[in-house]
């Protein structure tokens, strides 16, 4: 009678244990909001550019100090520009064309009101791309293009599934 007993509340024993180490793994398991995976994303991706931008600065030996980064979306024309006063704007924003490894860069000499600067991207391809530019009385035009060979970057795909759909 005794061992019966004790075989009966070993298997309840175990049948707790089971059940408390699967509330553990689901737990566990639980989706991290939307919001959590935007910024894990995003800081990926800054990692990348980060990563791309000293690979090019490297593979070149030049210094962008003084320099002034401008991003695509700053020569977006704004409410109340006129065409006529934004030809510098839209002549820069062609270069932002095309595919490459991280974002394209535009650094700027006294950004949009200086007169030189760089266009620096890493093509699919692994290589390195160095446009000189200089602007040309309200026109931004490319001076020189330099390319070298590099390594590719690749950047690890994010894994979207991994996340709360809302």
């Amino acid at each position: 009678m005794q061992n019966r007993f004790c075989k009966y509340i070993f298997s309840i024993i175990i049948l707790f244990s089971l059940l408390n180490s699967n509330n553990y793994v689901l737990k566990a398991e639980e989706k991290p909001p939307k919001s959590v995976c935007i910024e894990e994303a995003k800081k990926r991706w800054e990692k990348l550019n980060e990563k791309v931008l000293e690979d090019i600065v490297k593979s070149f030996n030049f210094d962008l100090s003084g320099y002034e980064e401008i991003k695509d979306d700053d020569l977006d024309l704004k409410e109340g520009d006129t065409l006529s006063g934004s030809y510098d704007k839209i002549t820069l924003q062609h270069l932002f064309v095309g595919s490459s490894t991280g974002d394209m860069r535009l650094f700027l000499k006294n950004g949009l009101k200086g007169d030189k600067g760089y266009f620096l991207y890493k093509r699919t391809d692994g290589n390195n791309v160095k446009k000189a530019i200089s602007k040309m009385g309200d026109i931004w035009v490319v001076m020189h293009v330099e390319e070298v060979n590099a390594k590719k970057i690749k950047s690890e795909p994010f894994n979207w599934n991994k996340c709360k759909s809302k």
